[in-house]
């Protein structure tokens, strides 16, 4: 009989999304799929590395349960243990932007049965200062909503729980100095907003749609300060994003894609990965092509 091993956040999502609600089903589910499904439940407060203990080659693939917090923690500490099994997700978190990217659904259930049905695709993985992302390196206004959202009101509310906290951002944002080396070229100077994206979306917008999750490629986007008053600029940028990142490049705006890139400041800055607080500046980052292995319908 083969076997796989679900790991998963239960205090992630809401309603239908909640994953303990489901265990059940999910276990029956591969049961009659031939696979024997062992269940691990995240604690915070214990070593990550206690989830893997046993895994290896011999498990089919590894299921991940949550939003992309949860997805990051767990493949970092695969990859910091030199795991290589693919994995499926179930997106029960409150935005859930990797597993949309992939095309994951929202319920539980039928996102299982995408996982049994679907394949394992070679994946780019973002790396900064060694620590992987899945979704989003991000600082600056708006970035770090999701680390001071109460996850209480995240998962009453959802997403709007992110509007909440991006209406206290907007009225402190404030100018980061920064310099900018990548393969794509270089830049220096003020910016509000630092996005690098290897999926497609942050909080469920769509800010990244030209971004791909196998091209090899860090989709970056930078909203520079003090080129138009900011009230302006935002809007404008947000404009930009929305359609795409198509068309011309606004003027307060930076948009490249690169694979490696250095970003330093002499502000110390909070920094976001996928939701959680990220390293302090500076960084090096990087798109580790392939590197991951997720099972995609």
């Amino acid at each position: 009989m083969k076997k796989a091993r679900l790991i998963y956040n239960p205090r992630s999502g809401m309603g239908i999304t909640s994953i303990t609600m489901s265990l059940d089903r999910i276990v029956e589910l591969y049961a009659s799929r031939g696979i024997e499904l062992q269940t691990r439940e995240i604690d915070f407060e214990v070593a990550p590395s206690t989830l893997l203990e046993g895994l290896d080659e011999s498990f089919d693939h590894l299921l991940i349960a949550g939003g992309d917090g949860t997805v990051n923690y767990v493949v970092s500490e695969m990859f910091a243990e030199g795991l290589d099994l693919p994995i499926g997700i179930i997106p029960s978190g409150t935005a859930n932007d990797f597993a949309s990217t992939i095309g994951m659904r929202s319920n539980p259930i039928e996102a299982c049965r995408q996982v049994l049905d679907g394949v394992a695709r070679p994946t780019d993985i973002g790396v900064v200062n060694g620590h992987c992302f899945v979704n989003v390196f991000s600082f600056g206004t708006f970035t770090n909503v999701s680390q001071h959202t109460p996850t209480l009101l995240k998962n009453a509310i959802g997403k709007a729980a992110y509007v909440v906290g991006g209406a206290v951002d907007f009225i402190t944002m404030h100018p980061i100095p920064i310099e900018i080396s990548s393969d794509d070229g270089d830049w220096s100077g003020d910016a509000l907003i630092v996005l690098a994206f290897n999926g497609k979306t942050a909080g469920n917008f769509p800010l990244a749609r030209m971004a791909e999750v196998d091209d090899g490629q860090l989709d970056v986007l930078v909203l520079k300060a003090g080129v138009v008053p900011a009230l302006t600029a935002v809007p404008t940028f947000l404009h930009y994003i929305f359609r795409g990142g198509t068309g011309d490049v606004p003027r307060d705006a930076l948009h490249f894609h690169c694979s490696r890139m250095s970003i330093s400041s002499s502000r110390n800055e909070p920094t976001d990965v996928d939701g959680q607080h990220g390293p302090e500046l500076p960084v090096e980052l990087e798109c580790r092509a392939g590197a991951l292995r997720v099972i995609r319908p």
